[in-house]
């Protein structure tokens, strides 16, 4: 209220300082008017306007308090999520070392695994050519038979006739009469 009357009073003595001309006049009951308004808002809504500006004061401040509030949480999130961050990334490595540890023991197995086949399969293959020799040799051995036979039946049938048959057989029967 008294800022209010002291810039009245500064407004009438700047136009007293003015020319004394017709304008200075008009500018007197401007100003007087003009602190007349003020005088009559500060009156009635003097308390309204402190009030709002109180309020808004109180506003600001509670505005600048959660901004320092949220930048403080912000700054405690970003930290955080460093720190997950980081956390991921580890896990991340853990994991790719992990796999790689795996993938080779796999493949050791693997390997083992084919190599012990591999071996079942040479074992196998050896008995079965060993099998299939001894078959070989046996019919080998029976064409040989059935060829001696045959050459033995030719042999005879040509060097014995039909007369040294009988003679042969029966000497045999009277051996076997005997």
């Amino acid at each position: 209220m008294k800022k209010v009357f002291l810039m009245g009073l500064f407004i009438v003595g700047i136009s007293f300082a003015s020319e004394g001309s017709e304008e200075s006049g008009v500018l007197l009951w401007k100003a007087v008017n003009t602190i007349i308004l003020l005088g009559v808002i500060a009156y009635f809504g003097g308390k309204h306007i402190k009030n709002f500006l109180e309020s808004r004061r109180q506003s600001v401040s509670n505005m600048v308090l959660e901004a320092q509030k949220a930048k403080e949480d912000s700054i405690k999130a970003l930290e955080e999520a460093k720190r997950k961050l980081e956390e991921a990334n580890y896990k991340l490595e853990e994991g790719i070392r992990l796999a790689k540890e795996t993938a080779e023991n796999e493949r050791k197995h693997a390997i083992a695994q084919a190599n012990e086949i591999a071996e079942r399969i040479k074992s196998q293959a050896k008995e079965t050519i060993n099998i299939e020799i001894k078959r070989a040799e046996l019919k080998i051995k029976k064409y040989a038979t059935s060829k001696a036979l045959e050459l033995a039946q030719n042999l005879l049938n040509q060097k014995v006739d039909p007369e040294t048959t009988k003679s042969i057989i029966n000497k045999t029967i009277k051996e076997l009469e005997a």
